[in-house]
């Protein structure tokens, strides 16, 4: 079973109950399982299946056996939707995070114990001490849904970073793939985006500021 992907290289969209497009077949099987690790903005319009795309790239991950803790970040009203749709799907079952959690489990770290979760984005950036357990741990696959409003703004040369930013580069050092879904990714100003894609790869992009600091 675990080799099956070598006789079916679409083996996450042959065992889902799902029938993706073919723009959705391209991004997961062209643009995003290549890539290793896997640092990826999924940006698409509103409707055009994110979800699915995400769930086929969690599915195949899993297949392949190149995957097993995963943890999904998502606004509140969503994460409902997410268990639902990854379950009836993808046969795919993620608990959503709840405070009962940190007192039911012996370690007193759901996020250590548990290997597919999905957590509410303001619940975990507006709490220092979940924070402090997330840091601790290590995950193959982080997804961020709606990841626009993980964002940062420059002010001259200072970036104020919000807590849901400060959340998005905790998240970045504790997976190996990463994934980022919005269908606003950019907000006008160039700077506020080379920040946003700087949760992917600090590096590159951050240093893309310096530079155009550097001319200005």
């Amino acid at each position: 079973i675990q080799l099956a992907h070598l006789f079916d290289p679409l083996m996450a969209v042959h065992s889902s109950t799902v029938e993706p497009l073919p723009h959705q077949i391209t991004a997961v099987y062209e643009a995003m399982m290549p890539r290793q690790p896997l640092r990826f903005l999924l940006a698409d319009d509103p409707g055009a299946g994110k979800t699915i795309m995400a769930g086929l790239l969690i599915r195949e991950l899993m297949v392949r056996g190149d995957l097993k803790r995963c943890l999904i970040v998502t606004p509140g009203n969503l994460s409902d939707q997410w268990q639902d749709e990854l379950d009836q799907k993808f046969g795919l079952s993620f608990d959503i995070f709840s405070r009962d959690m940190v007192e039911a489990f012996r370690s007193g770290n759901p996020f250590d114990e548990k290997h597919q979760l999905i957590v509410r984005l303001d619940q975990l950036s507006r709490a220092e001490d979940l924070m402090a357990k997330l840091e601790n741990t290590d995950w193959d696959l982080i997804v961020v849904d709606e990841a626009h409003k993980m964002s940062a703004s420059w002010y001259g040369s200072k970036l104020k970073e919000t807590k849901r930013y400060k959340l998005g580069k905790l998240l970045g050092k504790i997976t190996r793939h990463f994934l980022l879904m919005t269908a606003t990714p950019h907000n006008g100003k160039e700077e506020d985006y080379q920040a946003f894609l700087a949760l992917l790869d600090s590096d590159r992009f951050m240093a893309n500021i310096g530079m155009e600091c550097i001319k200005l």
